[in-house]
């Protein structure tokens, strides 16, 4: 018997156990943090807090959340089961160019409508920021070859959101972008550089739409 070797096995065995039990952490948090996941409440505050009253908010709400989750879930859920992709959150970088362009026109169909149903400033620069910030990261990931990570995206876009509306108590949501950044490099979807490029992107990007839409 090879007592070395067991001694060796025996003491690896809690580092296993604890990177096993990290990296389903990282995938629940990468699945609850999904970015058209997130989107939901993040679009339901803006029409809540905008609209004239609670019908105008939830059909605002209703047009926005088919074109920006709801579509493009079932699409990538639709290419999961065909074996067009990976996984749910399309983690190789070649397989996204379809299912954010599908993403693109969904959103772009959304924003329409709700021009033509004359909703509220918020809630138009809130999905005028998602289309910019979801553009510049499909040339960023198509023509840079460079996977910056739509987590981040995500997540920064909404918690600027609520600062922006709501004020500076809404900095207490900050450590949600150092845990799902966390959680996707754990998962092996992004380095450092690529979740903190996300995170810079939509903040800058979120704050410029909103300034250039008169909410700031």
């Amino acid at each position: 018997m090879n007592i070395s070797s067991t001694d060796t096995e025996v003491t690896n065995m809690p580092s296993a156990l604890s990177s096993s039990r990290g990296e389903r952490i990282a995938h629940y948090i990468s699945d609850i943090f999904n970015p058209l996941f997130v989107a939901a409440p993040t679009f339901l505050v803006a029409a809540l807090m905008s609209a004239p009253d609670l019908l105008h908010a939830f059909l605002w709400w209703g047009i926005v959340i088919v074109g920006v989750s709801i579509l493009p879930y079932l699409f990538i859920a639709r290419g999961v089961r065909q074996g067009k992709y990976t996984d749910k959150h399309v983690s190789r970088r070649e397989q996204r160019l379809v299912p954010v362009l599908f993403a693109l026109v969904c959103m772009t169909v959304s924003f329409f409508i709700l021009v033509l149903l004359q909703a509220s400033r918020p809630l138009l620069g809130t999905t005028v920021a998602m289309l910019i910030s979801l553009i510049l990261a499909l040339v960023i990931t198509s023509v840079a070859k460079w996977k910056i990570s739509l987590h981040m995206i995500g997540i920064s876009g909404a918690c600027t959101m609520l600062v922006v509306f709501f004020g500076p108590l809404f900095l207490l949501l900050t450590p949600l972008a150092p845990l799902i950044g966390w959680a996707r490099w754990k998962v092996g979807a992004h380095n450092v550089l690529q979740a903190c490029a996300g995170t810079l992107l939509a903040v800058m990007v979120t704050l410029v739409t909103f300034w250039g839409f008169g909410l700031l």
